[in-house]
């Protein structure tokens, strides 16, 4: 190799020589179906471009094809958001894809956090030492009260 080659071409030809030609069968077989599945967009590609780096038989797989394989692997909300964001020129390359997918799920989880309101526990919403007895429907406090059936309940508010 001439001592002017970049990274990328030391990198292919060092996955040429040491990975086994059966890891590049696998990698190429189970890239199309690997899948985020609980993972962050960010280990999700990782895992992707390790995979990936792994192909080294006859030929590596074009950028529009591994970009393809990623938004069918990301999670539904985040590709169904990629989707609707982004030209098609911009879904063609990988490192694109990937950035805005973690964009996206960065933006997503933010305004779900944003949007979670903490709910009070059934009972009393200042709170809730009061047991099975608890202050249900804003009356009477007393646990003798809680006893009585619905019907003697609402007959005795309207006294």
């Amino acid at each position: 190799m001439p001592p002017d080659a970049d990274f990328e071409q030391f990198s292919a030809a060092f996955l040429k020589r040491f990975v086994k030609p059966a890891d590049s069968a696998k990698a190429r077989r189970e890239l199309p179906l690997l899948r985020q599945e609980g993972q962050s967009v960010e280990t999700y590609a990782a895992t992707f471009n390790n995979m990936n780096n792994c192909i080294t038989e006859v030929t590596a797989i074009d950028s529009t094809t591994l970009a393809v394989y990623v938004q069918q692997g990301l999670a539904r909300r985040i590709s169904s958001a990629l989707v609707s964001s982004q030209t098609i020129a911009t879904m063609q390359n990988l490192a694109v894809v990937m950035a805005i997918a973690e964009e996206i799920e960065s933006k997503l989880d933010s305004s779900v956090k944003q949007a979670q309101v903490e709910v009070p526990a059934p009972g009393n919403p200042h709170s809730n030492k009061r047991g099975r007895f608890s202050n249900r429907g804003g009356g009477n406090p007393n646990p003798s009260f809680n006893n009585i059936s619905a019907n003697s309940r609402a007959r005795a508010r309207w006294w």
